[in-house]
Formats: structure tokens, C-alpha cells, sequence
């Protein structure tokens, strides 16, 4: 017999001896064996769920704790906007609370037909305090959205829950509503939103841009998710300054109308303006509306006084195209948020070591230290990468609609973006030591 055909029948004989080993153990054994399958049950149990796990959404990705993921559905569009020739905008709507003023909606603005086209820059621009992310500019010559729209950067702007408020909703209703609106819920919303944007253009990350309050979004929703962020947008806002403290009981909606020029008068000023701005004033002590709106704006009291709204007096901006956007703010904006800082020690800790590239622009006429606050605020994200622009004689509008908001705000954004995005996932660039600080003028 051959040495292989030998070795091939011990081969045979031992696999046998081992398979009859098995059956007798297994005979004298049942308990264990029984043991054993259930342990393989629930390892095959528990890597099916880590698997699942996997396919989740990461935590940075999911909306906050207690909140609803929305389901954005589409609205309305494609809207031609016909002061920028080739660009639409599509409306997308999502209710993620339990009343029917519980709604959110995304403006999506980009050249082009189709919605899906991939476009290589993705922008996710909140509004400030009463604002909305409806396109009351469309000239892009004051339209951030709408410039930047026209020149290839998707654009989505973003509706808070306030703009489905009606004007006249009775006080009472106002208040049941809103008092449970806080920044966390409106932080959830903003997530929920990006979340959106992100499956939409099939961007991995997006540039997150904020005008007043909007900024204070833009950082929060950067700390909680800065793997999604790209760069920073700050048109004119800061990190709150203040603790948390309790809210007045008295205190639950703030109503955009004041003791004197209440909604109705003011809304009526603003259309006077838009629809005759050389026509007679409302107030005698004025030759026209337009001159009644300027000095309203540069004597708002909020903003400082003295041209701290808006400078219009002093040529930086256009009464008509103010009374366009002013018309179209919200009425009311729930209180508990002047009173709540969501940033914790933890968040804040998050921001500094997200290290994400910001450009930021600040106007001059609110108060001496305006510019200081939004600086601080824009190195607080710890990049070595952070360009900071101030404006002289500028008020808060002027930054987002002003004469020369195109020229010294827009057209610099549009070149920050294309370089940012050209540099996207170089470590080295990102975190140079660049911090540049810049000093601009209306001149």
C-alpha cells in the first residue's frame, strides 16, 4: 500500500473517532449543549444589533433627546426668482410638534431646475430674532441667499416655528404655545433641519450661516454636531452673554410692536414706504414715509439709538428695501429664550475643540463693544483660521441689506466659501495659526 493511500484511511478513522466522541458528549451532556446554544443565540443577537446600531444615524446626527424627527415634505416650487435669472426655489415643509403651529419649513434657493443636483457648496442660513427664511429680497444685490444662489452655492433657509403664528392669534393662544419654545427645541429643529439638507444634496458636511439670534443657532448646532460643519457664516451675532435666569411670569411672548408704533402702525409705515416712499409721512413732524422709517430705524431704542438698527440716515442703507424685509418679520417670539443660555461648560468645551473656520462681519452703531463681542465669540470655535470684518457707522440691517452689503459682505463670503471648500479635509491648512482681523468701511 502507498504512503498517501495510508495516511488518507488514519485521516478517516480519526475524523470518525472524533465525530463519535462528539455524539457521546453531547448524549451525557444536555444541559450544557442546551447552555451553549443560548449563548450562541444571544451573541448572534447582540451583533445583530450592534450591526443595526451601525446603520444608525451617528448621535451627532439624530435630533436632540425628546425631540421629533420631522418629515420635510415638498411644498411648493420650482419658483423662478426673477431678479437672478436661472435661479428656483423649492419650499419644504415638516410639523415636528403636536399643535398646527408646530411647523418648520426649508427654503431650498439654487440655480437650476432640479433640486438634486449636486452642487459642490451647501449653506444652511438661519434667520435672526422675528425673521424667517421666506425671500422678501430677491434682488441679490441684497438677498445674501439669493447672491450667493446665483453663483452655484446651494442655499437652504430655514422657517423657525414662529412664522406659522398668525398676527392675530389671541394673546392667550400665543402664550400656551410659545412658552415651551425654547432654545433647546428651536436647536432640535435647526438638527433636524440639516439633517434634511445633508440627505438631500448628499453633502457629508455643510456651512452653517446666522444673522443675529441666527448666529447663536449656528454656534449652538456647531458644538452639538461639528462633524457636520464646515465653516461659519456670522453676520452681525455673538455667543449670549448672559446666565440663565428665571423668566418673569409676566413675561412669555415678546410682540414686535411697541407701545408707540404698535404692529398695525408699523405695518402700515412699511407698506406706505414700499408703495410710495416719497408719499406723506404718518407723522407730520416728517416730510415722507421714507424719512419716517429711517428715523424709525436709526432711533430704535433696542439697538442703541443711534443708527443701531439701521443707518439709513447716514446712506448705508435703502429705506425701501428695509420696509421690504421689515414687513415681512414675525410678530411674536417667545421670551423664555432671552432668559436661557443653552451654552453649558461642556457645549462651550465642544465649540473650542471643533476647531471649524469661521468669517465674521460687525456692524458699529449698537454699542462700543458690538465688535469685541462678536470677535470673542468667533475665536471661541478654536481655529487658527477665523476672518473678522468690522464696519463703521454700520447698524445691525446694514450688515445683511445694506448699499454696501454686496460688495463687502457677500462678494468676500462667496470667495471664503469656494476657498474653504477647496481645502476641505486639509488638516495642516485648517489649523494654521491665520487668525486675521480686518477693519472695512462703508466708503
Amino acid at each position: 500500500m502507498r504512503r498517501r493511500e495510508r495516511d488518507a484511511i488514519k485521516r478517516r478513522r480519526s475524523e470518525a473517532r472524533t465525530k463519535r466522541s462528539v455524539k457521546r458528549a453531547m448524549r451525557s451532556d444536555r444541559p450544557s449543549r442546551a447552555a451553549a446554544i443560548g449563548r450562541i443565540t444571544v451573541s448572534i443577537a447582540i451583533v445583530a444589533a450592534l450591526v443595526f446600531a451601525a446603520r444608525l444615524p451617528s448621535a451627532h446626527a439624530r435630533t436632540a433627546v425628546g425631540a421629533v424627527e420631522p418629515s420635510f415634505q415638498l411644498a411648493g416650487g420650482p419658483t423662478a426668482i426673477t431678479p437672478a435669472p436661472g435661479v428656483n426655489e423649492w419650499r419644504y415643509l415638516a410639523k415636528p410638534g403636536p399643535t398646527v403651529y408646530d411647523e418648520i419649513a426649508l427654503h431650498h434657493v439654487a440655480l437650476g431646475t432640479n433640486p438634486r443636483q449636486h452642487r459642490a457648496i451647501t449653506l444652511l442660513y438661519l434667520p435672526g430674532t422675528n425673521m424667517n427664511g421666506e425671500l422678501a429680497l430677491q434682488d441679490p444685490r441684497y438677498s445674501f441667499p439669493v447672491y450667493l444662489a446665483a453663483r452655484g452655492i446651494d442655499v437652504w433657509t430655514m422657517d423657525y416655528r414662529t412664522h406659522f403664528i398668525p398676527p392675530n392669534l389671541p394673546a392667550s393662544e400665543v402664550q400656551k404655545v410659545m412658552k415651551r419654545w425654547t432654545n433647546e427645541l428651536f436647536a432640535g429643529d435647526v438638527e433636524s433641519a440639516a439633517n434634511f439638507v445633508l440627505s438631500q444634496t448628499g453633502s457629508d458636511k455643510l456651512f452653517v450661516a446666522g444673522f443675529s439670534r441666527g448666529v447663536e443657532f449656528a454656534y449652538l448646532f456647531t458644538a452639538m454636531h461639528p462633524g457636520q460643519v464646515r465653516g461659519i457664516v456670522v453676520l452681525d451675532g455673538f455667543l449670549p452673554r448672559r446666565p440663565t435666569v428665571a423668566q418673569p411670569p409676566d413675561r412669555i411672548v415678546d410682540d414686535i410692536g411697541g407701545a408707540h408704533l404698535t404692529y398695525e402702525k408699523r405695518r402700515a409705515l412699511m407698506q406706505d414706504v414700499i408703495q410710495n416712499p416719497n408719499g406723506p409721512a404718518p407723522l407730520p413732524k416728517y416730510h415722507t414715509a421714507s424719512e419716517n422709517l429711517m428715523h424709525v430705524v436709526y432711533d430704535a431704542r433696542d439697538f442703541g439709538g443711534h443708527g443701531g438698527l439701521a443707518n439709513a440716515l447716514g446712506g448705508k442703507s435703502n429705506p425701501v428695501v428695509l420696509a421690504r424685509l421689515l414687513i415681512s418679520y414675525d410678530r411674536y417670539w417667545p421670551a423664555v429664550q432671552d432668559y436661557e443660555n443653552p451654552f453649558t461648560p461642556a457645549l462651550l468645551a465642544s465649540l473650542k475643540a471643533s476647531r471649524v473656520p469661521v468669517i465674521a462681519f460687525a456692524s458699529t452703531n449698537i454699542a462700543v463693544k458690538w465688535p469685541a463681542w462678536v470677535y470673542e465669540s468667533a475665536v471661541s470655535t478654536g481655529s487658527g483660521d477665523v476672518t473678522f470684518t468690522k464696519f463703521r457707522g454700520w447698524g445691525h440691517l446694514d450688515v445683511l441689506c445694506g448699499n454696501f452689503a454686496e460688495a463687502k459682505v457677500f462678494a468676500p463670503t462667496l470667495d471664503w466659501l469656494r476657498r474653504h471648500q477647496k481645502s476641505a479635509g486639509n488638516a495642516a491648512d485648517r489649523d494654521a495659526p491665520r487668525a486675521h482681523r480686518a477693519t472695512g468701511s462703508a466708503g
